[in-house]
């Protein structure tokens, strides 16, 4: 079995015990591991601004004999992944180029989701899980690119009968901060360039007794500063749009861990729900 997966993961988990130039040579990994998978010592150097003896103690830190058997772990990975896309290259039949650019924007969106997989530390998520079905309230940090992430989340976190707060920059909602406390919990989610707004509610939430759960880029994330448990997930693609396929696809697995938890609760909740939409006249029925 490859051992790929877990290379980025160590990088993860190890990030916060780094050095300062660890971390650049971390940072550059989990950015483009591609990349970063065939450089040799003295490339991994310099793309990172470090020296070269820097690039063999991270290599040890992270539990590998010397900087050979990183590489190898890591082009073991990215070998694995390029077999992929290659095979997806050959089932391409679009002629047109801009059919063409189409469809490697759904592969860039795949890689995304490809990364993130092998990045998640799957106690995190199972602890995170937890949190969220036993939290008083849950607050919802999220803004500009990102709240679109927040108010899918907010939205069937409601389903799941959880009261919740959705933080996002609008005046109106800014005061409910100052109504966390010790039970409930603050999730932030925010990707580079982050956002100030994010930053100071994950502050404030902090400082009112909240548990804080993170959802962001990289462990280098000023969001990560508060966090209790973090989430890693993927969105850079090839532009100057964030691709949201890789977050959106987590919070999905969150709801769905969530409503696993108690199933029958879940299933009386929303059948209660839909009698009432039907009441409400909420959605299209053909037959009226």
């Amino acid at each position: 079995m490859s051992q790929g997966p877990t290379v980025l993961l160590k990088i993860s988990q190890l990030y916060p015990q780094m050095s300062p130039s660890q971390q650049a040579i971390a940072d550059l990994i989990l950015r483009d591991p591609e990349s970063a998978a065939f450089y040799n010592v003295a490339e991994m150097a310099r793309e990172a601004a470090v020296s070269e003896s820097t690039v063999t103690r991270f290599a040890t830190f992270i539990g590998y004999s010397g900087f050979p058997a990183l590489s190898r772990e890591l082009q073991e990975l990215v070998r694995s992944r390029l077999t992929t896309g290659e095979r997806f290259q050959l089932t391409r039949n679009a002629t047109k180029a801009e059919q063409q650019t189409v469809l490697q924007h759904f592969e860039e969106d795949m890689n995304n989701l490809a990364l993130m997989m092998e990045r998640i530390d799957l106690n995190v998520l199972e602890r995170v899980v937890q949190l969220l079905t036993t939290a008083n309230r849950i607050g919802i940090a999220s803004s500009r690119g990102s709240l679109s992430l927040g108010m899918f989340f907010d939205f069937y976190l409601n389903l799941l009968n959880k009261e919740t707060y959705l933080f996002s920059g609008e005046p109106r909602t800014v005061d409910r901060i100052l109504r966390l406390a010790p039970g409930d919990v603050l999730v932030g989610i925010g990707f580079a360039r982050y956002t100030r707004f994010i930053v100071d509610c994950l502050a404030a939430g902090k400082k009112r007794g909240a548990r804080i759960v993170v959802i962001t880029d990289y462990p280098s994330s000023p969001l990560c500063q508060y966090a209790d448990e973090v989430l890693f997930t993927p969105t850079g693609i090839a532009s100057h749009m964030d691709s949201f396929v890789a977050p959106i696809s987590l919070l999905t697995a969150i709801l769905r861990s969530m409503s696993l938890k108690d199933a029958d609760v879940a299933t009386n909740l929303l059948n209660e729900m839909e009698e009432s939409w039907q009441e409400l006249g909420i959605y299209y029925d053909p037959k009226k």
